[in-house]
Formats: structure tokens, C-alpha cells, sequence
């Protein structure tokens, strides 16, 4: 072989070399073992539990210094807390893990900040939740957009907004999924509630019921159980109604939500 042609094939290994995937990072056996515990927990119905693994996660992660884990764990936490009742707990969560992107000139999470959007509903904060789920709607994410086109139907339903509702429902997304499929039967459910269509509106609204219970959404399936009973009430089923209400209100009892579940009781009663 040539000189030249020597030089030839030794540029073209040191290329190949060069164009070799880097080593992948080694995994942290402590975070993922936490990780994967608050998964199971969750899988569980256990949100408390999970919490407490995805925060000793959390702080494994921000030893490590990694976001990606930082964010990923933050957001199962944040799930964790808004699922054990703690929405101010989630919405803190929320906001830490974007203040940290927000350092290191990363984009925000649509996912994270539907979170926080959820929190501040949760919280009473009803206008702050419907303009950053606004927000939420234009982005790229679509099941967070979808997210928040339900999260702005239950604040313009409660709120007395019919045409916002309707605007709400509209944007759901047909298809998207079991969790969607109840967001959307959910909003149909209120607003067929408000255009006096009682019977349509208590079968939107237990067709939900079943596919949250399916999904151990049980706070998700309390309310919209409420729902049900209201349909049935204002179609003078008092029986129906009572016995509706009556498992809302217990299921959130059980899920240690007493400001839900009296006066869903005292309602049955």
C-alpha cells in the first residue's frame, strides 16, 4: 500500500472512532430503586407512600445533577402529592422543577406546568389555573393541551360559563385515550346538565365513572359520580340521586378529603 494510501485508511478509522455513541451514563442504583418503589406505590393507590420514595428520588437526583431525573421524578411527585391531597405541596414541586430548567435556559414542561395549573385549581386559585392552562392549550404537547382544554371546561362549568364549556369540550381530542375519553364524557355529562338533558347527562357521567375507576382515578370518579347524582336529582330520581351521592361522598371520604365528601353526605342524607 502507499504512503498516501496508509494515510488514507488511518483518517478513515480515526473517524469511525470519533463517530462512536460516548459510554452511556451509568445508572444511580439508590434513585432508580426509589423511583421505581413511588411507581409501584402509585400503582397501588398508595399516594403518600409514593411521595415519600419520589422525594428521597428527587434528592438523589439533584445529587446526581441530573435533569432529566430532576424533572421526570418532580413530576411523579408533584402526581403523588396532587393524588394524597396536597395540592400546595404538588404546586411547590411543580414550580421548583421549572425554576431549574429555567436556570439552565431548558424549555419549560408542558406536562409540569399542567400540574401546576391542576395545584392552583385545586387551591382556589381558579383564574391563575385558567389562564396558564390557556397557555398550555398552544403548545406542542397534545395530551397536555388536551389536559388543560378539560381542566378550563370544569372551571367555566363551575363557574356558569356555558359557552366556555362548550368551547372546552370541543377541543377534546376523540380518541385520545382511555383518560381522555372520560375527560371528554365528563365535560358532555355538565354540559348536557345544563341543557336539561338530565338522563343523557347521568349516562355521560357513569360512563366516565367507569373508565376512572378502570384508570384508580377515584377522586376523578367521585366527582363525576357527583355529577350523575345531580342529573338524577334534577330528574326528580331523589332515590337515585341519594345513593349517587352517597358513593362520591364516601370514595372521597376514603380518600381523606373531608371538604368533598360532607356535603356530598349530607346531600344523600
Amino acid at each position: 500500500m502507499s504512503l498516501s494510501g496508509r494515510w488514507s485508511l488511518l483518517l478513515l478509522l480515526a473517524a469511525a472512532a470519533c463517530a462512536k455513541d460516548p459510554p452511556p451514563v451509568p445508572e444511580d442504583p439508590v434513585m432508580t430503586r426509589n423511583a421505581e418503589a413511588g411507581e409501584n406505590a402509585l400503582d397501588l393507590d398508595r399516594p403518600e407512600e409514593a411521595a415519600t420514595q419520589f422525594q428521597a428520588a428527587l434528592t438523589q437526583a439533584e445529587a446526581r445533577d441530573d435533569l432529566n431525573a430532576i424533572v421526570q421524578i418532580s413530576f411523579n411527585l408533584a402526581v403523588s402529592q396532587l393524588r394524597a391531597n396536597r395540592p400546595a405541596d404538588a404546586l411547590a414541586t411543580a414550580q421548583r422543577a421549572q425554576d431549574e430548567l429555567s436556570r439552565r435556559n431548558a424549555q419549560p414542561s408542558q406536562s409540569l406546568r399542567l400540574v401546576a395549573a391542576t395545584a392552583l385549581y385545586r387551591t382556589g386559585n381558579a383564574g391563575q389555573a385558567d389562564a396558564l392552562a390557556s397557555e398550555i392549550e398552544t403548545g406542542a404537547d397534545v395530551d397536555s393541551a388536551a389536559g388543560a382544554s378539560f381542566l378550563r371546561g370544569l372551571i367555566a362549568d363551575e363557574a356558569g360559563n356555558e359557552p366556555g364549556l362548550q368551547q372546552a369540550l370541543a377541543r377534546l381530542p376523540i380518541g385520545g385515550g382511555p383518560v381522555r375519553e372520560a375527560d371528554r364524557l365528563e365535560l358532555q355529562a355538565r354540559l348536557q346538565l345544563r341543557e336539561n338533558g338530565f338522563v343523557a347527562a347521568r349516562n355521560s357521567a357513569l360512563e366516565a365513572a367507569a373508565i376512572r375507576q378502570r384508570g384508580l382515578d377515584y377522586r376523578g370518579m367521585a366527582r363525576v359520580l357527583a355529577v350523575a347524582g345531580l342529573a338524577a336529582e334534577r330528574a326528580g330520581d331523589a332515590e337515585g340521586a341519594a345513593d349517587l351521592y352517597l358513593r362520591a361522598g364516601r370514595s372521597a371520604a376514603a380518600q381523606s378529603d373531608p371538604a368533598t365528601a360532607r356535603p356530598l353526605l349530607q346531600r344523600a342524607e
